[in-house]
């Protein structure tokens, strides 16, 4: 009876023995993943087990490094401190089964990364028609950076990423105004499996520039035929912060003039010239020029015209050919000034004319007429026609 007696008891024991070392194997934490990040900081959260009530968190630099004891009493989550941004970690959890006083294994270490610090010193670097070059200052511990378009609270729109400290964003128009507000450049640190973004730097699109668009062949606005001076329409082009007219007799090759932020000169009546504009932006305390437009034709005003002869129904008129190149002309009449100009003749070589006709009805006798001259400046094979009207008011004979 002794020998049975011995027999359990040494039954019992090896029982009690064995039953935690099956419970021990059996545990394992799983799903260990990171779910927040902060420049001193990364979270963690795990599977819970209902049987086990505490984990223990270790963390290291070195995934078979020396780990540290963060704590030995979470529940299925903790947040680990760290004071060093743009870092990455690897972290393991073990379980304390059997009523808490024994661990389990702990699971396999994951990486997890603490955010980089906030980018610095955003600006543009680079311009150009349609594209616009940004950088900053490295942030540490950023291994890329994500760009994004801002448009309002809640319209957001990432539009690349870079593994350098520079961005260029291109297909831009500089024909039109931005369509948003202002650039983000956030810094990124990846553990794989978990993205840690930075806080970003912004840049407002008033201060980003591009290249004005090809200027347009300016048009002269008003001819002030006593003193000569002409004055042409304000070019008015997206990103423009100013512009420049150069000025050239119509047969020459070198220019007479450049007028910049200006749009007034005067010019020698009776001389043909071309004259082209472009714009330019201001970037970085310099002038970024678009290119020139194309070439307007002009002259500035006739010498010596006059009005010859008269009858009752017509009026002869004369003028002395321009200087600069090869001529036509063509002739209107209107009875108010500048308005309601009807043609009496096209492509006259000759430099006198007898205007018979308003219209198709004949001159009336006594009566005053506005008399215009155009002079058409002979460009290639063809014949361009001067902005700048030349005119002679006179009555026919009474």
């Amino acid at each position: 009876m002794k020998k049975v007696i011995s027999i359990i008891v040494v039954l019992a024991i090896l029982f009690s023995i064995a039953v935690p070392v099956s419970v021990v194997a059996a545990t394992k934490v799983s799903g260990v993943r990171q779910t927040q990040a902060g420049t001193s900081y990364f979270t963690i959260e795990w599977d819970q087990y209902s049987t086990v009530t505490r984990y223990k968190v270790e963390y290291s630099t070195s995934q078979y490094g020396v780990y540290t004891t963060d704590t030995e009493y979470a529940g299925s989550s903790d947040t680990v401190f760290t004071n060093f941004p743009g870092k990455t970690y690897y972290v393991k959890v073990t379980p304390y089964v059997n009523g808490g006083w024994q661990t389990s294994s702990a699971s396999a270490p994951i990486a997890v990364v603490t955010t980089p610090k906030s980018v610095e010193n955003l600006k543009q670097t680079g311009i150009s028609t349609n594209s616009i070059k940004l950088s900053w200052s490295a942030s540490s511990g950023a291994q890329s950076y994500n760009i994004y378009k801002y448009y309002s609270s809640t319209s957001i729109k990432k539009i690349g990423s870079s593994n350098t400290n520079s961005y260029t964003i291109s297909g831009l128009s500089n024909t039109k105004n931005f369509d948003f507000s202002y650039i983000q450049v956030r810094p990124v640190r990846s553990s794989g499996s978990y993205i840690a973004e930075g806080n970003y730097e912004s840049i407002f699109s008033y201060y980003l520039k591009l290249t004005p668009q090809k200027g347009k062949t300016p048009k002269p606005s008003y001819y002030w035929n006593y003193s000569g001076e002409i004055s042409f329409k304000r070019p008015e082009l997206k990103h423009q912060d100013g512009f420049q007219f150069k000025i050239y007799k119509a047969n020459k090759k070198k220019a007479l003039k450049t007028i910049t932020d200006k749009t007034s000169c005067k010019l020698k009546k009776g001389q043909a010239y071309k004259v082209k504009t472009r714009s330019y932006t201001l970037f970085n305390s310099k002038k970024v020029y678009g290119k020139w437009s194309g070439y307007k034709y002009i002259v500035s005003g006739l010498k010596s015209i006059k009005i010859t002869s008269k009858t009752k129904h017509s009026v002869k008129l004369k003028w002395k050919k321009p200087k600069g190149g090869k001529f036509k002309y063509d002739i209107y009449v209107s009875k108010t000034y500048n308005k309601g100009k009807k043609k009496a003749a096209k492509n006259l070589k000759k430099t006198s004319f007898t205007v018979k006709k308003y219209g198709k009805k004949s001159l009336k006798k006594g009566t005053y007429y506005y008399y215009y001259v155009v002079p058409k400046i002979k460009v290639g094979k063809k014949y361009k026609a001067s902005d700048i009207l030349t005119y002679v008011y006179g009555y026919t004979k009474f």
